[in-house]
Order: C-alpha cells, then sequence, then structure tokens
C-alpha cells in the first residue's frame, strides 16, 4: 500500500495577486480562499481551490512576488523555475509523515519544518522543493 495519497497542491509565484484571483475566480469559476498577509519574506498568498470541500486536495496555492515572469511574452521566453515554489504531496497518515522523515535524515536530506502547518519541506535530487503534508487527527 503506497503511503502516498495524491498531491494536496502546487505552489506557485505571481506578479500580481489581485489579477490571479480575479482570472481563478471570475473566469475558471474557482474557488479562492482568504488572502493570507505578508510574512517572512513569503508575500500575501492564497489557495484556490481546485475542486472544493475537500481538504486532501487544494489545488493551487500562489504567493505574490511582484518581480516574478517580468518581460516574458511567449512560453518559450517562461523560466518554469520563477513561478514553481514547491508542490505539497499528500500523505496518508502521520505514520507515514515519520517514515519519510526517518527516510530523507538518514540520506542526508535537508528538511525544514513548517511549525504553523506542521508540515516539511525538502528538495528532490533535481532541487524541486517538495512539502510533506498529511490529514490531522483531533
Amino acid at each position: 500500500m503506497s503511503m502516498w495519497n495524491g498531491i494536496h497542491h502546487i505552489a506557485l509565484a505571481t506578479a500580481n495577486l489581485d489579477a490571479t484571483i480575479q482570472f481563478y475566480r471570475d473566469i475558471l469559476q474557482m474557488t479562492i480562499s482568504a488572502v493570507a498577509p505578508s510574512k517572512e519574506g513569503r508575500g500575501r498568498h492564497c489557495l484556490i481551490l481546485v475542486k472544493e470541500n475537500d481538504e486532501d486536495t487544494w489545488g493551487f496555492h500562489f504567493f505574490e512576488r511582484p518581480t516574478v515572469g517580468k518581460g516574458a511574452q511567449t512560453l518559450a521566453e517562461v523560466d518554469p523555475t520563477a513561478f514553481l515554489m514547491h508542490i505539497a504531496v499528500r500523505l496518508r497518515d502521520e505514520a507515514a509523515a515519520r517514515a519519510l522523515r526517518e527516510r530523507l535524515e538518514r540520506v542526508g536530506t535537508p528538511i525544514t519544518d513548517i511549525p504553523e502547518l506542521g508540515t516539511f519541506v525538502f528538495p528532490d535530487n533535481n532541487g524541486i522543493i517538495l512539502e510533506a503534508t498529511w490529514p490531522r487527527t483531533a
């Protein structure tokens, strides 16, 4: 049985959070969470729910970065690393999270805790940042 339970969210950067909210809400008709204020270098951010009422799958987590993507006019000109911040993968449960952390520590992978969320992030072998998230028990 796999310890993974799908992709939870993909964190992306946007130069203009208000315009991004307008596009996803008004054009794509997705649900937008409350906008969180800028904190510790993160910039304002919000969740864009692809599937409503599903805490296992949020969708997109946009962070405002005013300088991202400036000058790109075509897909060929876009540097995807300028937009992708991290991909959050959903684990089955807390035991799977502990087992994953132990494996990462064993091979020397750096881990950064996100205390306010109770999750952690780590790079893959390509330098892509992955966030491990799992259901919380009451």
